[in-house]
């Protein structure tokens, strides 16, 4: 890792880890985050032109493992691949429901990550006198995903989310989490954000420095052992089983050889998403490959495992291109709404907007796929004034809850060691000083910078439209750029699901004996993901364990 990634990482995860006290229990505020049509027999890679004659490595299945190679044979009701937040989440709920649940993960140990879990409604929120209406919220979202979404997965997240919040708030109370609300969710029209983001702190795992989605799966885990939920580490499963037309199993490779896992009931895969194997993003997503680079952790495990086993047993993928979750955090982890100039010190977008819109429109820039924030000593009261009119993730606080007003301490705190590590934050007494030290034209900085003074003194943007209430000048020193871009984060696409999340064959009929879950599954985003509801996603990977934990014995 080189000296400016560890001093990014360092910013962006440990610093808004230990960020500033939120609530008077003073809890530490945390930095969150977190198909294909047929062709004959098989599917045709969602590319087009040349493109889509490519094959891909997927598209031919491995040759079957021999059953002289299989060491050992686990019964069980449910078996379930992968141990981050949805796989426990359904193992518990399997378990619960009285089933004999084996997981299989091929990492070392469980996982959890983020701290931003989003469902449309819960008991704490009711106590809070937060109430979303669905049929707002649900047009809301579809519209967002450009109608390219199952409807079904959506009204299944608007009635099921709460549900399974609740279930797990029961939990989380009993292991001694501090559930909050989160605050700063996106005040704007346009781009309006909903309340529903759950924050579970003081856990163990954050007190060791991790983030505090670690702590959800702590929970889920302690639970699933209680259960007597037996898990299976270090054991990457490789093939599904299939007992006519009905999944009846797993095949996974341990250290001492194959193991084969029966299913009397199903299989349930919660394998993460694609974005660790270039290939597929290549195929389904391609506008992954043109962020700054991934931060999804742990590295290695999110290379699809669980879509290619479906589609080697006849599932099938939703329409291409997948959607992305880009936050534009590779950088500096703090955007705002001010100025934004490229690396040829232009002007390029409407400032005010979402986290992805944000990452996006630096992606497109000529010179590379980040660009810079630019505002001057005034900011921490233009960022106060600015919340009731927007806000959400990289421009308010990252852990402000319910009840507790935004202030600069712990922004003023990070753009200081971003300033004094040069590498993401400069400041400098003149215009002309900070070009020099982002490396831009510094005279079509100056017009920049002087076009857009000129705008917000006759309030009103001709030129991308932000609305009067953040226009805001640049003229009074000491002047900051704080340099930001898109990092990849997920890729929530996936295979094809019905409502009880059983993975559709090309017919759209569902596979007897195999469901997915969490990023695995497809339909409930289309285009971008939208933070309609900051950390739906990991609301998503709950709800959907939830789920399916009680459909798969249901058949």
């Amino acid at each position: 890792m080189s000296s400016e990634e560890k001093s990014k990482k360092g910013i962006s995860r440990r610093s808004f880890l230990k960020g500033a006290a939120i609530g008077t229990a003073g809890i530490a505020s945390v930095g969150m985050l977190a198909g294909c049509g047929p062709k004959e027999d098989k599917q045709k890679t969602p590319a087009d032109g040349d493109a889509a004659k490519k094959t891909y490595s997927w598209e031919t299945p491995p040759k079957e493992i021999a059953a002289s190679e299989i060491k050992e044979t686990v019964e069980a009701d449910v078996v379930v691949v992968g141990a981050g937040l949805s796989g426990l989440s359904a193992a518990v709920r399997a378990a619960e429901e009285g089933a004999k649940v084996a997981v299989i993960e091929k990492g070392k140990t469980w996982t959890g990550r983020g701290g931003h879990f989003g469902v449309v409604e819960s008991r704490e929120m009711k106590k809070a006198n937060l109430v979303n209406d669905k049929y707002t919220l649900a047009r809301e979202w579809i519209a967002k995903c450009g109608n390219r979404i199952n409807e079904e997965h959506v009204w299944l997240f608007m009635n099921q989310s709460g549900p399974a919040m609740d279930w797990f708030l029961d939990k989380a109370e009993a292991a001694g989490l501090k559930v909050g609300l989160l605050d700063s969710y996106y005040k704007g029209e346009v781009y309006k954000e909903y309340p529903g983001t759950h924050m579970f702190l003081g856990g163990p795992m954050m007190k060791e420095g991790k983030e505090p989605g670690a702590d959800v799966s702590l929970v889920l885990y302690n639970d699933a052992e209680k259960l007597g939920v037996k898990f299976f580490f270090e054991t990457p499963a490789e093939q599904l089983v299939k007992d006519g037309n009905q999944v009846s199993g797993v095949i996974a490779k341990a250290k001492d050889g194959y193991k084969q896992f029966n299913a009397s009931k199903g299989v349930i895969l919660a394998t993460g998403d694609i974005s660790g194997d270039e290939e597929m993003c290549e195929a389904f997503a391609p506008i992954a490959l043109k962020t700054n680079g991934s931060q999804y952790t742990p590295v290695g495990h999110n290379t699809g495992d669980g879509h290619k086993m479906a589609m080697w047993v006849g599932g099938t993928m939703e329409e291409a291109p997948f959607p992305t979750m880009i936050h534009p955090q590779a950088f500096a982890w703090i955007s705002y709404f001010f100025l934004f100039v490229n690396q040829e010190g232009n002007r390029f977008m409407n400032e005010d907007t979402w986290p992805q819109g944000k990452s996006l429109g630096a992606m497109r820039q000529p010179k590379g796929p980040w660009a810079y924030s630019i505002f001057d000593s005034k900011w921490p009261k233009e960022v106060a004034e600015s919340i009731p009119y927007g806000g959400s993730l990289f421009w308010d606080s990252m852990g402000r809850l319910l009840g507790q007003e935004w202030t600069p301490d712990f922004d003023k705190k990070t753009i200081q060691e971003y300033v004094e590590q040069g590498k993401v934050g400069w400041k400098a007494d003149t215009i002309e000083e900070l070009a020099k030290k982002i490396d831009v034209p510094v005279d079509t900085f100056k017009k920049t910078v002087d076009r857009y003074n000129e705008i917000v003194k006759a309030k009103k943007d001709v030129d991308f439209g932000k609305r009067p209430e953040l226009l805001t000048t640049i003229e009074k020193p000491p002047f900051y750029a704080l340099k930001f871009g898109g990092a990849l984060l997920a890729v929530p696409g996936g295979l094809n699901c019905d409502a009880n999340l059983r993975v559709l064959d090309k017919e759209q009929k569902p596979i007897p004996g195999l469901y997915a879950v969490g990023n695995t599954a497809g339909g409930l985003y289309g285009v971008d993901y939208p933070t309609i509801i900051p950390g739906n996603s990991h609301g998503r990977a709950l709800t959907w364990g939830y789920v399916a934990g009680k459909t798969v014995l249901e058949g």
